[in-house]
């Protein structure tokens, strides 16, 4: 699209197709720490350097010895006892065994594990007794090898554990841990500069004077960009003046991506577009539609991209979790940075009067059988208090009137990383 004065409005799809065309990798990395590391990619093959497991090990508690040695049912004398993390001592001679926890090492001589509770104590002439005594009988023999984890059968040393471009998650963590890692290096998310525009605007903890309303979209899109693994940066509020965007929109231009609440629609005041034509920023598509969020602007210059989101709390937070989000991801290689569309049951009918789809609100839910959808209604794309329950956007088709309580529809989950 030019920078001619004339708007395009696309559809939900045509929007996110030219998302995808103009998203780009980024190229840095950096280092985190495991406890920083879950929902980051990996930019590194993590290769392991010690087997898993470490030696062979009880897979149950019972007792260890030498295969064999309890055929007819033979009595065991019990010379030690091995919990998890200690050093076996002596070897297992012949007519021994040693008592064992799970996850203890097998000590040298034994082959086998049988669990404790295949064994009973007997008296050194192998009669059953009821207290404990050093000495043990099995009911039954199990194979040799029996209930030992052996060196290495998980992991050999050389392994390569994850590889460049796994997602990290929560398991990723464990087995980070588990070969010894405390730091891992990942792709970074962008730089992203945002701001809200508005005379009307104030920063919450000051004082509200007639006409004003606290500024909760810059605050909306800061928790966004941390959730998505950007790297916020805050150029404040700007204020109904040309030369205040101007400013802002050259500083903005110097990072990965530059973000827009408000000022993109046709008001008099709504200067976001004309000023980033002016500064030599493509424009793409500068309409939707799409309701809530008609008004959304999204252009480039070089490999900055810039996005200007709808001014209203409700259509702002949608936006960037419909269209900035996908982005972020492919920035930092996300292997699925597309949102997963689901089918959903609505509980109740869904009417649609605009000609546009509708991102309808629901709560979602699941039944055992399929996910349940109860519409949220709201007073408009400023009601951002009745959203706080949304978990999902059911994507009801532009040209359907109504969707039907009982009918299928598709959706997305709201705020996935």
């Amino acid at each position: 699209m030019s920078n001619g004065s004339q708007a395009k409005a696309v559809s939900y799809e045509e929007a996110l197709d030219i998302l995808r065309q103009h998203a780009v990798a980024g190229t840095e990395t950096l280092e985190v720490s495991l406890t920083e590391a879950s929902g980051h990619v990996l930019a590194e093959d993590v290769i392991a350097d010690i087997d898993m497991p470490r030696f062979d090990k009880a897979a149950m508690d019972g007792y260890a010895y030498r295969h064999g040695e309890a055929a007819g049912r033979a009595a065991l004398r019990i010379v030690t006892t091995i919990a998890a993390g200690d050093t076996p001592g002596a070897s297992i001679a012949t007519g021994e065994c040693a008592r064992i926890m799970t996850g203890a090492p097998v000590p040298a001589g034994a082959d086998t594990v049988v669990p404790i509770e295949e064994t009973s104590y007997v008296d050194q002439a192998g009669q059953p007794v009821a207290e404990e005594t050093p000495w043990v009988r099995f009911h039954a023999e199990p194979e040799r090898g029996s209930h030992i984890a052996s060196r290495g059968e998980d992991l050999r040393s050389g392994t390569v554990v994850l590889r460049d471009g796994h997602l990290i998650r929560h398991q990723s963590v464990a087995i980070l841990a588990s070969v010894g890692r405390t730091k891992v290096r990942v792709h970074a998310g962008p730089s992203i500069a945002f701001a809200a525009t508005g005379e009307e605007l104030v920063e919450p903890g000051l004082s509200l004077t007639s006409g004003k309303i606290y500024n909760s979209n810059a605050w909306t899109v800061w928790s966004q960009i941390l959730a998505a693994k950007g790297r916020p940066h805050y150029l404040g509020i700007i204020r109904d003046q040309v030369e205040d965007l101007r400013s802002k929109v050259a500083a903005g231009l110097e990072h990965d991506m530059l973000i827009f609440s408000g000022g993109v629609s046709t008001g008099r005041f709504d200067y976001v577009p004309r000023v980033l034509a002016e500064s030599g920023v493509e424009l793409h598509f500068n309409k939707l539609m799409v309701k809530p969020g008609r008004p959304l602007v999204f252009g480039s210059r070089g490999r900055t991209l810039v996005f200007g989101l709808p001014g209203n709390p409700v259509s702002t937070l949608y936006a960037f979790d419909s269209y900035v989000a996908p982005t972020v991801r492919v920035f930092r290689h996300h292997p699925r940075p597309q949102a997963i569309r689901y089918h959903g049951e609505l509980t109740e009918t869904v009417r649609n009067k605009s000609g546009r789809l509708l991102l309808q609100p629901c709560r979602c839910d699941w039944n055992g059988e399929t996910y349940l959808l109860t519409p949220i209604h709201t007073h408009g794309s400023a009601d951002i208090f009745a959203v706080a329950d949304a978990t999902a956007l059911a994507l009801i088709p532009a040209g359907l009137e109504a969707v039907e309580k009982g009918k299928m529809v598709g959706f997305r989950m709201l705020y996935e990383g």
